[in-house]
């Protein structure tokens, strides 16, 4: 069960970078979709924990 309490613990830190991140770009450029922003951002950063094993 600690395994999935890990990948839950990433899963949540990566979609609040993932806000954080798309806050700024859509202050940065205003014709972006907030959502999609913030997907797409959470999708590269779990693909990237995926790639390094964590």
């Amino acid at each position: 069960m600690k395994r999935a309490t890990n990948q839950q613990a990433l899963i949540t830190t990566v979609f609040e970078a993932a806000e954080r991140a798309a806050n700024d770009l859509t202050h940065l450029v205003s014709d972006l979709d907030r959502d999609r922003c913030e997907y797409a951002v959470a999708s590269v950063l779990l693909g990237e924990a995926w790639v390094s094993g964590l």
